[in-house]
């Protein structure tokens, strides 16, 4: 899902993208506005997902492994 969600980073003019983890749904939302937003949806401490914001560049680089 990785690979999907670096593509579509690269080629959509993307509202906000929403990465749950590699072997997980991704969601991507679209509308007028185009911020792409690109938000890693990390397990917290308690076992809730705690979003944080990266850059394009930061999520470019991420492997599948990492």
């Amino acid at each position: 899902m990785l690979e999907v969600a670096q593509w579509l980073v690269q080629n959509t003019p993307f509202d906000r993208l929403y990465f749950y983890g590699n072997d997980k749904p991704l969601h991507v939302s679209y509308g007028e506005e185009h911020s792409r937003a690109i938000v890693l949806m990390l397990p917290g401490k308690s076992g809730r997902l705690v979003p944080k914001v990266v850059t394009a560049e930061r999520f470019a680089a991420m492997t599948a492994g990492a």
